[in-house]
């Protein structure tokens, strides 16, 4: 902002300019008197105030003025569509999306605004000063994906209303687990599940991502083989028994390394009719594609008393949330056990 300070007789004697803060300070030597002040250049973006005001210069004392000008202002207003046919939802190509939701974003880097799509697909800021803004997309409508591009708009003149049409992919969510084991053992023999295909095949991220395998009481869990995965993150590995509710047995392991744990009944410090009902490996957020490299195992234990065609069954499960939804899957194995071993003799009843 500019101003031009006059002398008492209203002659101009210098023009000053306000510093970044929005300040002037005038240190050249003023005689004491009266004087006039009058802006002659706002400031970017606002209404010049021409009010001369008036001010005085006494030796030893400060005089202040200040000074309030009006935003010129404008709006911005985005519309939202959908970039495709969505199979969700049945919408095609071109459908006007409620629910997107927008940060306005000034030149400093403040949000100055967030605005949300209305059922004609709609976002309307409210008035913002003339100035360059940037507008990205925080919240995808259901069954959308965020549109990852940010949009420059300059709002440049009193009463603009600067358009832009902002186009979502829609959404396609989908995990996967493949569990494989022994189809036949014998009583007391040891058992490897191997697991597969354990994965975010989404096009969006998930979020509370986990696998989980639940086991039998038949086959107490020994160790666990924990693989690796294609995205750089920290997890933890829980277990849940049939005495206890979720209990950590690691934290804090790297995806990229492979890792073996005992988790045998002694490692896991459990009584003597206590055994793990499932193991829980939770990843936190997950990015489109997340997906495991090496395979993950899970030993077990047949107990050594089952008798022979005793079947029991192993179920894998994976899953993330996509919003306030659980995208999941599952898979399941069953092994029987084989043995040799004549029945027990039953006592002899009745007459």
């Amino acid at each position: 902002m500019k101003f031009l300070i006059s002398d008492a007789n209203r002659n101009p004697i210098m023009e000053v300019e306000t510093d970044q803060d929005g300040y002037i300070y005038i240190d050249r030597e003023l005689d004491d008197g009266k004087y006039f002040i009058r802006e002659i250049q706002p400031a970017d973006g606002y209404i010049a105030d021409n009010t001369v005001k008036t001010f005085h210069i006494q030796y030893g004392s400060t005089s202040e003025i200040t000074w309030k000008n009006t935003p010129i202002l404008a709006q911005i207003q985005i519309v939202k569509k959908s970039a495709n046919d969505n199979t969700y939802n049945g919408f095609p190509a071109g459908t006007l999306l409620e629910g997107a939701v927008f940060e306005i974003v000034d030149k400093a880097g403040n949000v100055v605004d967030t605005v949300k799509t209305d059922a004609r697909g709609l976002a309307s800021s409210k008035p913002l000063p003339l100035s360059r803004y940037i507008v990205r997309e925080i919240q995808a409508p259901d069954f959308y994906a965020i549109n990852p591009a940010e949009t420059t708009v300059y709002l440049e003149h009193e009463g603009q209303i600067a358009r832009i049409e902002v186009l979502d992919e829609s959404s396609f969510t989908n995990v996967s687990i493949s569990k494989r084991g022994y189809t036949q053992i014998v009583p007391g023999q040891e058992i490897r599940y191997d697991f597969s295909r354990i994965a975010n095949n989404s096009t969006v991220s998930l979020s509370s991502f986990y696998w989980r395998d639940t086991l039998p009481s038949a086959a107490p869990l020994q160790k666990i083989v924990t693989g690796t995965y294609n995205q750089q993150l920290s997890y933890k590995i829980v277990f849940k028994t049939n005495q206890r509710d979720y209990t950590t047995l690691a934290d804090n392991l790297l995806t990229s390394q492979n890792y073996v744990l005992d988790a045998s009944p002694t490692a896991l410090g459990l009584a003597s009719n206590e055994y793990v009902t499932e193991v829980m490996f939770s990843f936190g957020t997950v990015k489109a594609g997340f997906a495991q490299v090496e395979a993950p195992h899970i030993y077990c234990k047949a107990l050594s008393n089952l008798a022979n065609n005793t079947s029991f069954v192993n179920q894998a499960d994976v899953g993330g949330l996509w919003g306030t939804r659980w995208i999941m899957a599952t898979d399941r194995w069953v092994t029987t056990i084989y043995s040799t071993q004549p029945a027990p003799k039953l006592p002899k009843t009745g007459y």
